[in-house]
Parts: C-alpha cells; structure tokens; sequence
C-alpha cells in the first residue's frame, strides 16, 4: 500500500535543507566518518558553524545511502518510505496489543479492525506526505520509528513482565534521541501509559493486553517513589548524557528563545488547534506555513484556548468514564499534546512544519480506527469497511496529488508561494528553482519582488547573489552576498563565494580574508587552501604557498592543479628535481583511473588533461639540455 500511494514520489528531487545536509556535505561522502558524527556532530552539515542539532544517527543513515547510490534522491526517498512503512505497522501492532482481545472468537473481530485501519489511514494520510518527500525530515522520520519502537516494546514489557522488553525499550530510545530531540518526552508517555493501563492482569487470548484495575489506588501508585525506578535509566543513562553532549558540542542546551513564553504559548494555540484541522480535512498542505506571532490574547488565540481546553475536559471524561476502547482513545489524545510539548513550548523560527507533527498523527489515526470499530452490527460493519475504504481512497489521492507537487521544482515552489504569499523563503526557493531551470532573468525578478515583500531574508540574498554572479555582473553579486552577510554573518557558504569573488577581482586583501575564514570551518576543503596558496605566491609568499598546496593535496592527491602549482613554486624556490616529482606524479594520475578521476564531470576531466599537458611541457623543459 506504501509504495502504491508514494510510487510517484521515489525520484523527486532534493529540497532546501537536503542541499547543505546532503547533496553539498562532504562528510557523508566517507564511511570513515560515521563514527566521527557522534563525536562532533558539526560534521553531519555543511554549514558546521550555524550546526546545532545533534543527530547522529541521520547523519550516519546518509553516508549508506551515498555509498549506496550517489546523490541520487530516489535511494533517499526509499529509505524515508521504509522507516514510514515500519511505524505505521508499528501503530498497527501497539494498538492490537492495547486493545482486549475477546476470547473465543476467530476471524476479523473489531479489536483487529482498529488497529488494521489506523495503521493504515497512518501510512497513507496526506500530512505525512512531507516527510517522505522533504529527505531531511527524515530525523522526524526516524525518531517516530525508533519512538513507537521503545512504546511498543513498553507496552508488551509490562504485559509480559520480561526483562528483554524492558531493554529494547531502552535501546529503542537511545537510537531515538541519537534522531532527533523530541523523543525527550517518551518517558513521560510511559509514566502515563502506566497511569491509565497500571493493572498487570493478563487477556485471556493475549498475555501483553493490560487490563485497568480500579481496585488500586491511583494516588498510592503516583506517589510511591518504586513508581519511578523503572523511568530511571530512560532519564540516568540516555536524557542526561544527551543533553552534556550538547552542552559540550554547542556549548549550549537550548539554542536561544527567539519569543518570550507567554508570546510562544499565545501562538502556539492556533497551531495546536491547526494540527487537528489538517488531520481531519489534509487540505493547505504546504513547507511552509504562515504564522502569525501572537503576542496577546486575541479572538483568535481565546478561541483556540477554548477548543483546547475543551479537547482537555473530553479526554479526562474519557478515562473516567469511558469503556477501555475509550480510555484508549483518551490516552492518545494526551499523547498528542506530550509529543509536541517540545516545539510548544520552545520557540523555534518556524513556527509550525508537517513533519513536526508526524507523531502526533497517531493521535488521529487512534481515534479514526477505534471509532470505526465501534461499529458491531454486522450493517454497521459493512458502513465501517466503505467509510475506510472512502477516507483510504480519499486520502491517497490527494497523498498522490503532493508527491506530483513536490515532483517539480517551479511548481512546488509556486504552490509555496500561493500559500504563504509574503515567505521570502518562498520567493528564494521559487528564483533558485528558475535559475536551476536556466531561466535567470526570470530568477532575478522572483528574487527581487522577493526583496521586496521580505528585505532581511537571507536566503533571498544568498540567491540573488548567485544569480547575478551566473549573469556576468560580479558587483552586483557582491553587493548581496555583503547584505547576506548583514542578515548572517558566520555564513560560510557566503565567505566562500565572496573569496572567490573577490579573488577574481584582483582584490587579493578582502579574498585572503574571506578564504582564512572559510578555512576556520571548512577545514577539510582542498579548494581552500589551494586559493590560499595562489594569493600567497601573488604576494610572493613562496613558502606560505608550498604549505597551503601541500595541505590542498593532503586531502585531496589527485588535485592536479594544486600539484601543478606546487611545482611552480618550488620552481621558484630553486628546488626543481622536487617540483619535478610533483609534474611526474601529475602524468602518473593522469595515465590512470582513479576513483576520484572517475568521479569527475566532462569539464573536470578537461581541465585535468590541459593540467597534465603543462605538467608534461614544463617536466619536457627542465630535463632538456638548454634549460
């Protein structure tokens, strides 16, 4: 069913953050460095000075996926497809193990129908369409699964009562937080899964089923301090050595708040509230959503208060007086607020993102297929099996519908725009995609109406630049590349361009400076230091130029035409039997095939033959009886 309805999203290509944390990072290009993201997680993006998210275990799932298949997206977009498959069956196989299980019955009974269309409506609803085809909401991704996993495992370890549930668990939430942050809250969740399902009292067709016991006094079980030593080691072993390890690799826990609390819980009521709109209606889909900042109550922000409150009040009713089915539903419902608590309560830049939410589905999908399975007369079953079937088809044709939407660069972009009409984001995303396409006068208008609508958007900036840099107009490229630097400035993609900028300028001051800086992060970019060494022999810093070539062909030793400078400049020096090596070992790589030569474009192999050609011509003149 997964691949019927994501068939048409496999090859579509990558997107915003996909660029620096994949197609341009180099460090998932060598197996080597999969260990080194769980030391220095700088590593898992391009950008390692604007890095703050520690996620190893992504950053470590990309490096297959390239050794795999390269760049290419559709290896990328399968492996998001398989973790969607695993958690929604995995929403499947918690539900059947929560709900009681009647005895003596056999065939299809409602208690398999409820898990059956949740796990189903999951894996097909249109929310969870961006991440599958967004490459880097693959951390929401994988922390959703490894998070059901630790609540699956959960369940049947205080069903069963065995230890090796317990520790699956465990090491399902350490592979968890090891994703993304969020699975901070799973402790939480299993504190209240206890707190509605605390009896031990097996089903008579399932041993992991837990059975309420009104019997036992809720107050004595909260208070009694062996309630909590089974949560200890979630907290001891996993939560605490989480967040040392970001205080030591960001020196901070939190990034800073960019709202103050009351301003974020102001705004962040409608969007609770959005959330369960698009779950029942999947309609305004989009990356990007416009929302307002609310910094006092307004109607809006009351009206939303209300609604939530009331959501409150249900689930309460719910667990006191409701059948299991509902206690159940009651459980999830509070699961929706315990899984968000993170991006509620911490003020992010974006404000609200589908992939956010990919938990907090499972939310709605309880509610749709306990709901439906309340149906036990045998016409109210046949009502249940074409409503399902309704919403699955409903629902995969408009999931369908997104994968074409996120097929088409121009039109994604364009589709952005229509919902977010003031998103410089948007209007960058929507001039990148003209430029990628070639139309580049096109580009530059989206661009600046952009700037218009949105003058401090980086990114606008940023993509102007590029844009009059592939028009011939440097000044202008320059212009905004230092206004990008005005919005950001420890933005090292723009120290790069600039360098460059400036270099081919002539302006052999401002490119060493930006190329010093560039190398402060970019420490393991042989285009770096090879910049570095021809400004230095321009200045005639000859020695200052052998060690930035040396360092450029440390890291990379096919890089001819370091090679080739190197060898110039120990020409110069008056070393010429070892600039000779240097032209040697050019003729050398160039008769062979190396991986790295393989790997190259046709303009790349171009410029490496006309380099290996001179190293010939210059190796010919200093072995020639005249010279």
């Amino acid at each position: 069913m997964g691949s019927f309805v994501y068939f048409n999203a496999i090859d579509n290509p990558f997107r915003l953050d996909d660029f620096e944390d994949i197609v341009e990072n180099i460090h998932i290009r060598d197996t080597g460095n999969i260990l080194q993201f769980f030391i220095e997680p700088r590593l898992s993006t391009n950008d390692p000075a604007n890095a703050g998210h520690y996620r190893p275990l992504v950053a470590a799932s990309y490096v297959v996926n390239y050794a795999l298949g390269g760049l290419n997206p559709a290896g990328y977009h399968l492996v998001n497809l398989l973790f969607h498959v695993g958690s929604s069956f995995l929403v499947f196989l918690i539900l059947q193990a929560i709900i009681p299980q009647p005895a003596n019955l056999t065939g299809i009974t409602t208690a398999f129908l409820a898990p059956f269309s949740a796990g189903l409506i999951y894996l097909i609803h249109p929310f969870n369409s961006e991440a599958i085809n967004y490459v880097s909401a693959r951390s929401s991704l994988m922390s959703g699964f490894f998070y059901l996993l630790a609540f699956y495992c959960w369940v049947k370890y205080r069903g069963a009562k065995t230890s090796n549930f317990y520790i699956f668990s465990l090491l399902a939430f350490v592979a968890g937080m090891l994703c993304k942050e969020v699975v901070i809250t799973l402790p939480l969740v299993l504190w209240l899964y206890d707190l509605y399902f605390r009896g031990r009292g097996p089903s008579p067709s399932d041993s992991s089923v837990i059975i309420p016991d009104p019997g036992r006094s809720r107050l004595r079980t909260l208070v009694h301090w062996r309630t909590y030593v089974p949560y200890l080691p979630f907290v001891l072993i996993v939560m605490v050595p989480y967040l040392v390890i970001r205080l030591f690799s960001f020196g901070r826990v939190l990034d800073p708040f960019q709202r103050d609390l009351m301003t974020q819980l102001f705004t962040e009521l409608p969007v609770l509230v959005r959330h369960w709109q698009m779950f029942f209606f999947p309609s305004g889909l989009t990356l990007i959503h416009d929302v307002e900042i609310k910094h006092s109550i307004t109607m809006t922000v009351l009206f939303s208060g209300i609604l939530i409150l009331l959501y409150f009040v249900s689930a309460i009713y719910l667990m006191i007086r409701g059948s299991a089915k509902r206690r159940i539903v009651s459980f999830f419902m509070i699961w929706f607020i315990i899984v968000l608590l993170p991006t509620t309560i911490i003020p992010l830049n974006a404000v609200f993102q589908e992939n956010r939410g990919y938990l907090a589905m499972v939310s709605f999908t309880v509610l749709a297929g306990v709901s439906l399975s309340e149906l036990d007369t045998r016409i109210a079953r046949v009502v249940m099996v074409v409503v399902l079937v309704f919403l699955l088809g409903a629902y995969s044709v408009v999931t369908v519908y997104r994968n074409t939407i996120w097929g088409d660069s121009v039109v994604f972009w364009k589709d952005v725009l229509d919902k977010t009409p003031g998103s410089g984001l948007a209007y960058a995303g929507l001039a990148a995609a003209y430029a990628t396409r070639g139309d580049l006068f096109l580009a530059r208008e989206e661009a600046k109406k952009g700037i218009n609508a949105a003058p401090n958007n980086f990114s606008l900036r940023l993509n102007l630049g590029r844009i009059y840099q592939a028009l011939g107009q440097p000044e202008n490229a320059i212009e905004e590349y230092e206004n990008a630097l005005r919005i950001s400035s420890t933005q090292v993609i723009v120290w790069n361009d600039l360098a460059a900028l400036y270099l081919q300028k002539g302006d052999l001051n401002r490119s060493e400076l930006y190329w010093r800086k560039v190398a402060e992060v970019w420490k393991d970019r042989p285009h770096v230091y090879y910049n570095l060494g021809v400004i230095a022999v321009e200045r005639g810093r000859l020695q200052d130029a052998e060690g930035q070539f040396n360092k450029a062909i440390s890291l990379s030793p096919s890089y001819f035409q370091a090679r080739y400078e190197l060898g110039m400049t120990l020409e110069k020096l008056g070393r010429l039997g070892e600039a000779g090596v240097q032209y040697q070992e050019i003729i050398r790589l160039a008769s062979g095939e190396s991986e790295a030569i393989a790997s190259m474009t046709e303009k790349e192999r171009k410029e490496q033959e006309e380099t290996a050609e001179k190293a010939r011509q210059r190796l010919s003149r200093s072995n020639s009886p005249a010279h």
